[in-house]
């Protein structure tokens, strides 16, 4: 879903989108860009939290943390079976987009059944505008850590605007946020610069912006991923590539997102296991064992921290359970909570 957008080419672009201050107006909402600016935004007089809808719970739950007590925060998509390209929303779910105080939609052509259902009315945050992506980029934006912290920031911005009285407890809140952040980061950075034979394939490219935050370099064949990105069907010759790459133990790690899974995929998956590399599952939305999106990226990390020290070439004696995936890989918040108190 969406080309392979680099990292570095995203970080770039939002500190360019910042510089240039962009905001503009869509469909009669207030927008806000990077800069956090919106066109005509005020403190408004109403009384209780402010009303917050997400397409997507993944930025809804990231809405929910900066927001506090002062948001109440509604999310359409949160199911990990469902497409968001070719989901449809009910009468229901249009409805609560036009009550929202904020909307928030992801952008990049990933959710546009929301963005083309948005209130005159509300403030728009749109993960997209606020780092410079745009239609045919890589989507999958909430798994960048520059546009995790450029989000929480606009989002901060925009209840600020909306309810000036509780300004300190955004800022407080927002703080709070980039000190947990800011701890899994540190990990994530001194993992990368602990391994330098980091490689991974992936069956469809959900999780691209979070491994190369973790410094892993995509090995995947590049038909076999432009076949993907296009949501077409890969070539004979794509799959054979893919299989021999995995058969003759070309990668590190294999991610695969069950949201998109089809023979094809069931079959590198197996070939995988059977040469003992450590299967990533990762869904695009948010699975509901964790309470917000740090702790759901944290638990990813954790599973290839543990698979990545444990699987080390030539040895490759990965641990796995009776279904063959990595050992630590269906561990919830609820799993590491217990695990830590047998300590």
């Amino acid at each position: 879903m969406g080309i392979r957008t680099s990292s570095h080419r995203l970080r770039a672009a939002v500190a360019a989108v910042a510089a240039l201050a962009l905001a503009a107006t869509l469909a009669g909402c207030d927008r806000i860009g990077a800069d956090g600016a919106s066109p005509s935004a005020s403190d408004t007089a109403s009384s209780g939290p402010i009303t917050v809808v997400s397409s997507l719970n993944q930025w809804g739950s990231l809405a929910a943390q900066i927001g506090g007590g002062d948001a109440k925060v509604t999310s359409i998509l949160s199911s990990t079976t469902a497409d968001a390209h070719d989901f449809e929303p009910t009468a229901k779910d249009i409805k609560t987009l036009h009550d929202a105080d904020v909307v928030i939609v992801n952008g990049a052509g990933y959710d546009a059944w929301a963005s083309k259902n948005l209130p005159s009315t509300a403030t728009l945050v749109s993960a997209a505008d606020i780092v410079g992506a745009m239609d045919g980029d890589n989507p999958h934006l909430w798994f960048s850590r520059d546009a995790r912290y450029a989000m929480a920031d606009a989002l901060k911005d925009a209840f600020a605007r909306l309810r000036a009285k509780d300004a300190e407890s955004f800022d407080a809140n927002l703080a709070a946020w980039k000190k947990k952040e800011d701890a899994l980061e540190k990990r994530i950075e001194a993992f990368g610069k602990e391994h330098d034979d980091l490689t991974y394939a992936a069956t469809e490219s959900v999780a691209y912006y979070l491994m190369n935050d973790m410094g892993f370099e995509d090995k995947t064949p590049s038909g076999y991923a432009r076949a993907t990105a296009s949501e077409s069907e890969p070539t004979a010759a794509d799959v054979r590539d893919m299989r021999e790459l995995l058969g003759d133990d070309g990668v590190r790690l294999l991610v695969n997102n069950p949201q998109e899974e089809n023979e094809t995929t069931q079959g590198f998956v197996d070939i995988a296991r059977k040469a003992k590399t450590p299967v990533l599952d990762v869904t695009e939305q948010m699975p509901p064992d964790y309470a917000d999106l740090t702790a759901w990226i944290e638990a990813l990390f954790d599973t290839v921290e543990q698979d990545m020290d444990t699987c080390r070439a030539p040895e490759k004696d990965c641990p796995t359970d009776e279904s063959g995936d990595s050992a630590n890989a269906g561990n919830t918040e609820q799993d590491r909570a217990v695990n830590e108190g047998d300590d």
